[in-house]
């Protein structure tokens, strides 16, 4: 199936996966008298996949050159700020427990995000059969990563 067929919140989901593996999230301030805020980044070396970050969310979308001479190039998609929070808002019912809880743990005393904190951080289910696609060597203990 084409992503472009793909309805709107299957797009959503589609981009949660990707950003869930390539992407990254924390809260950092953008100078010395700036406050501190949220950004969201994807790096890859799949320029259609940031391409698709960009359409759905906007934000920006640039080249990052090589950083040794056999490398590829890579792409990056980066937003920040309350656009940030409101895709990231989108995003993370989608996302594994880790990064669930790391949403948490920055919502909380910010108070963005959702009244309902437990919607986010359902505990994993421990039964085996429902971790389809991890190796028993990246399954832990208590069914994180």
């Amino acid at each position: 199936m084409s992503y472009d067929k793909l309805s709107e919140k299957e797009k959503i989901i589609f981009l949660s996966g990707v950003f869930d593996g390539e992407g990254s999230f924390g809260v950092w301030s953008t100078g010395k008298k700036r406050p501190r805020t949220l950004r969201l980044k994807v790096e890859t070396t799949d320029s259609d996949m940031v391409v698709r970050f960009q359409e759905m969310f906007g934000g920006s979308f640039f080249v990052t050159q090589a950083r040794q001479a056999k490398w590829k190039h890579s792409f990056t998609w980066k937003i920040q700020g309350e656009q940030a929070w409101q895709v990231l808002k989108q995003m993370i019912p989608y996302m594994c427990l880790r990064r669930r809880q790391k949403y948490y743990g920055l919502v909380k005393p910010t108070g963005y995000g959702s009244e309902d904190w437990g919607s986010y951080l359902q505990k994993q289910t421990r039964i085996q059969e429902a971790n389809v696609g991890c190796s028993k060597i990246a399954r832990t203990e208590n069914g994180g990563r």
